[in-house]
């Protein structure tokens, strides 16, 4: 995990070190142009290997100190760029060259070269600028970056970037008929819903659950008789219904959110002279909620959080039918672009922080605030550190809000205090 970052000359003006916190979370301050979204974008640039970023950006030393390594990225040149990290030989690398071995890679891919500066991806019909591919595509591409960069840059930990813009999704631009003639008339920006995607996308994870639940469940059903006889044990009454409650609070618990598996046995008591059955039953009822254990946790804090936040004449309703939807009070069905920003907001980046973060990952969040009331601002940074212990993750946030801070004010790293004003760089 990243521990330290150290930029010199950003914006050839400017000299930060910047140490993460040990909360685990790690706030950004500072007045505007002091480059709080630049270090989100440089961290998450180099994570996600995209080099074309650091040769745009003004800047003669980059250090990201990790746990057990330390990588240097320095500007050489205004087209060239030197890697370093641990012991290996520095490793030049050139913008016009990148290029010609991106195009190289492209050229075996679905990516089709149609004009000077526009590309056309033919899995999915759309095209792309020559800054559009670099820019953009080829930074969330994993088969091509790893094909260019596997041998090239150092391993660097999971990074994943929430932006400030995050309701609105900028899909690629889409071809008409007639093509190629005329292409630049006919090219079109296309936007999608983030939040309409993310409750379809929830929609399909619980589906997919659901389809290797009863997998399993199936498997353990058709090997009950064999683990019968296979079983020496036995169980106790007070053990027996230790278990048996913790498993039916938990069918409770699915059961909010439509992902009851099977009818609570209501007259499954202890006898004696089953206990050797009861425990196979209790062991195989175990395994086969424990599939739902990730998404039953992820489910709770989101309904939770929500719901504490108490959307005006609204409620929230999670099903494996349609991911997550509101209801007005007289119940009818709100469509999910019509929430309020403010809410929208609070749904995004809270679906990101739960769905879309794996553990040992770190976050980098942009403005947290925005569209926020002022006292779901005070109760970001609450939720968060819960998130931050129960999801295991890292977070280095960017803000101007003082309330989002709130009493906060031992994890916050104040961009114009580092600089004692910013004075250039001789």
């Amino acid at each position: 995990m990243l521990k330290k970052i150290w930029i010199e000359g950003l914006f050839n003006k400017f000299n930060y070190e910047i140490e993460l916190k040990d909360e685990g979370i790690t706030i950004l301050t500072g007045p505007n142009g002091y480059g709080k979204t630049t270090i989100l974008k440089i961290i998450y640039a180099f994570a996600v290997k995209n080099l074309f970023f650091f040769f745009d950006l003004p800047f003669r030393n980059v250090v990201l100190i990790q746990e057990n390594n330390e990588i240097r990225l320095s500007k050489t040149g205004p087209d060239a760029l030197e890697i370093q990290w641990g012991n290996k030989k520095p490793q030049i690398h050139k913008k016009k060259e990148i290029i010609k071995d991106y195009k190289r890679l492209l050229a075996n891919s679905s990516y089709r070269q149609v004009d000077e500066n526009l590309w056309h991806d033919r899995r999915t019909d759309t095209l792309y600028t020559g800054k559009q591919l670099f820019d953009q595509l080829i930074e969330n591409d994993p088969e091509i970056q790893s094909r260019h960069y596997k041998n090239q840059m150092p391993d660097f930990t999971n990074v994943y970037l929430i932006k400030d813009q995050r309701l609105i999704r900028k899909n690629a631009v889409r071809r008409r008929r007639n093509f190629p003639l005329y292409v630049e008339e006919k090219m079109r920006e296309n936007f999608s819903s983030t939040i309409e995607e993310y409750a379809t996308e929830l929609s399909e994870s619980i589906k997919d659950i659901f389809a290797n639940a009863s997998k399993i469940g199936q498997e353990l059903d058709s090997n009950f008789p064999r683990h019968l006889f296979d079983e020496t044990g036995h169980i106790s009454e007070k053990e027996f219904n230790k278990r048996y409650d913790v498993i039916k609070k938990k069918r409770k618990s699915l059961s909010l959110y439509g992902l009851s598996v099977a009818k609570e046995d209501s007259d499954t008591t202890f006898k004696e002279a089953n206990a050797t059955a009861l425990l196979v039953y209790l062991n195989d009822t175990e395994k086969k909620l424990a599939v739902f254990d990730e998404i039953l946790e992820k489910l709770q804090i989101f309904s939770n959080i929500l719901n504490e936040r108490q959307f005006v004449y609204k409620q929230l309703a999670i099903s494996p039918d349609f991911g997550f939807r509101f209801a007005t009070e007289n119940g009818n069905e709100l469509p999910l672009t019509e929430l309020s920003s403010g809410e929208q907001q609070e749904v995004v980046l809270l679906y990101e922080l739960l769905f879309k973060v794996g553990p040992n990952t770190l976050v980098l969040i942009d403005e947290p605030e925005i569209s926020l009331h002022v006292a779901w601002q005070k109760e970001f940074l609450n939720d968060l550190s819960e998130i931050v212990r129960l999801r295991k993750i890292t977070v280095i946030t960017a803000t101007h809000s003082p309330q989002i801070i709130d009493v906060h004010w031992d994890l916050v790293t104040d961009l114009w205090k580092l600089t004692a004003g910013a004075e250039e760089i001789s």
